[in-house]
């Protein structure tokens, strides 16, 4: 694709085998990564999901370590290059055959092509996830967003220096080296904005609020589902019961699952 060769690594469990309505999930990493880092990091956790729940996941390699993704600001080869990322996952997605749901988890600009999956490729995906992530400000802001809902969860840690739980300028690296990728909403208004988008967000009601642990959850409901979980004692991480991503000593929580149950629930 754009001249170049694309890759993915494919997991599929015995229990999708043969099974052509059998869901996938297309993991998306962060900025740096690949799809074999991001394994390495939550890919047991994932993997023994899959197991269990009979879905294959298929790891997917950024041009160079990044994505072309929604964000306007920032100067990475992906985004210089334009390229048809949407289009990737397309191919990755049909090379497995499906006829069952789809479904997009990504971390940190990773997170960011969840979204641009959700706001611009609807018929693709069943519903997406964004890991250390807000959505961009309007003005950061560089995807299409006239397409129809897509349920979308957020997951964020309170203690994110990048990804600002607050809001503001993201910032990746260092000193003299570090690089902006543009302002982004807080995240209750960044999910607040996606809720207004799917339409559940009603004039004069109000979201439902929880707290389990170190996790508190905001959902608007509705056919289009928004969820927001803020994770306390959680840095620029993507949280697991296992603490194996970054090994940061933060707060326990099972990401991979509770994004599972989101995206199938099942029956009530």
């Amino acid at each position: 694709m754009d001249d170049l060769t694309r890759t993915w690594t494919v997991y599929r469990p015995p229990a999708a085998e043969g099974d052509p309505s059998a869901p996938v999930l297309l993991v998306i990493h962060g900025t740096g990564d690949t799809g074999s880092g991001i394994r390495n990091g939550i890919g047991p956790d994932l993997e023994r999901l899959a197991d269990e729940e009979g879905f294959a996941i298929v790891y997917v390699d950024g041009h160079e370590n990044n994505w072309n993704e929604c964000r306007r600001e920032g100067d990475w080869p992906a985004k210089e290059e334009d390229l048809d990322d949407v289009g990737l996952f397309r191919e990755a997605a049909g090379s497995l055959g499906t006829t069952g749901p789809v479904y997009a988890v990504g971390f940190s600009a990773g997170g960011h092509m969840a979204m641009r999956l959700a706001l611009e490729a609807p018929d693709l995906v069943d519903g997406v996830a964004a890991v250390a992530a807000n959505p961009p400000t309007r003005e950061n802001l560089d995807c299409g967003v006239g397409g129809e809902p897509v349920p979308i969860m957020f997951v964020q840690g309170r203690q994110d220096p990048i990804n600002p739980i607050d809001g503001g300028e993201v910032r990746v690296g260092s000193g003299l080296a570090a690089q902006s990728r543009g302002e982004v909403l807080s995240a209750v208004d960044g999910a607040e904005w996606f809720a207004r988008h799917n339409g559940v967000a009603a004039a004069g009601s109000s979201p439902s609020v929880s707290r389990d642990g170190d996790a508190e959850t905001i959902t608007w409901e509705g056919p289009d589902p928004v969820r927001l979980v803020m994770v306390d004692r959680v840095g620029h991480s993507f949280p697991t019961l296992s603490g194996r991503w970054g090994r940061d000593g933060g707060a326990r929580y099972d990401a991979p699952g509770e994004i599972w149950r989101f995206f199938s629930p099942g029956p009530p």
